[in-house]
C-alpha cells in the first residue's frame, strides 16, 4: 500500500508514494528544509484523515507552531481536531528528565508506542534522531535504539520520517554513518552553491521494496511549503 506524502513532485519521484509502515531517514545540512518536509508530510496526512505525531527534540512547541504558520500550517487548529499530536521539547530538558527519573531511551520508545496505539497514529516524524541518539554513549547503543524505534513503528503500521542533520559540504548520509543502514529508505536534501546563491536539491538514495527516481531534482521552499520539480534535474550531462 502506498502512502502519499502529499508533496506531488516527491510522490512522483517515489513512483506513487512511500510504502506503508516504512521508516525513512530524511537527511541534509542545516537549513535544507528537513523539518518543513516532515511537517508537510504529517499535516497532509492529517488532512487526509491519517492522525500524525510530530516529536521535536530541539525547538519548543510554541516556536514550531509560530514558524509553521509561515507555510500555512495552522498546527493549533490541527491539534484541536485531535488528529495532530506534538510532543517533546529541547533535548536539554529531555536529558534532565532522564537523569531525574533514571529513565532510558527504551522508556521514551514505550511512550511513543503508547501514543501511537491510543491515538491511532498513522504518520510519525522524529526531529531529530541525532538529538535522541546523542544521549547514548556508543554507536552500538545508537544502532540498537534506532532499530527498536523503527521496529515498533513498522509493527504498528506507521509510516515515519526520522530527521538527521549532516555537516555542511559533507557527502555523508547521517551523523554517525550507520543510521542509513537501519532504515528502509533515505531521502537526501542538498544545498548546492551556484554563484552567489544556494539551490536546494532532493534525491532518493535508498528505498527498499520500491523503484524510485535516481536523479537529484530541484525543489523550492515556498509560502505553501516544499515544492519538488520532478522533471528538473539539478545536474545535466553536457
Amino acid at each position: 500500500m502506498r502512502i502519499k506524502t502529499g508533496i506531488e513532485g516527491l510522490d512522483k519521484m517515489l513512483k506513487g508514494g512511500l510504502l506503508q509502515g516504512r521508516n525513512i531517514l530524511v537527511t541534509g545540512p542545516c537549513g535544507s528544509g528537513k523539518s518543513t518536509l516532515a511537517m508537510q508530510f504529517i499535516c497532509n496526512g492529517v488532512s487526509s484523515g491519517e492522525p500524525g505525531l510530530y516529536i521535536t527534540l530541539e525547538e519548543s512547541k510554541e516556536k514550531i507552531f509560530q514558524d509553521m504558520l509561515n507555510f500555512g500550517f495552522d498546527l493549533e487548529a490541527l491539534e484541536k481536531t485531535g488528529n495532530f499530536i506534538m510532543v517533546g521539547g529541547p533535548v536539554a530538558e529531555l536529558k534532565s528528565y532522564m537523569n531525574k527519573a533514571d529513565a532510558e531511551v527504551t522508556h521514551i520508545i514505550k511512550e511513543i508506542e503508547e501514543i501511537v496505539r491510543t491515538k491511532g497514529i498513522k504518520r510519525v516524524a522524529i526531529d531529530s534522531i541525532n538529538l535522541l541518539t546523542v544521549l547514548m554513549s556508543s554507536d552500538d547503543e545508537r544502532r540498537r535504539a534506532i532499530a527498536e524505534i523503527c521496529g515498533v513503528l513498522s509493527k504498528m503500521k506507521c509510516t515515519s520520517m526520522l530527521l538527521s542533520e549532516t555537516r555542511e559540504g559533507s557527502m555523508e548520509l547521517s551523523r554517525y554513518g550507520m543510521e542509513e543502514f537501519v532504515v528502509d529508505g533515505v531521502v537526501v536534501l542538498y544545498l548546492v552553491r551556484q554563484g552567489s546563491r544556494f539551490v536546494p536539491g532532493i534525491a532518493i538514495r535508498k528505498m527498499r521494496g520500491s523503484d524510485h527516481d535516481k536523479e537529484i531534482r530541484v525543489f523550492s521552499i515556498t509560502p505553501n511549503g516544499i515544492v519538488v520539480y520532478p522533471e528538473e534535474a539539478m545536474f545535466t550531462n553536457i
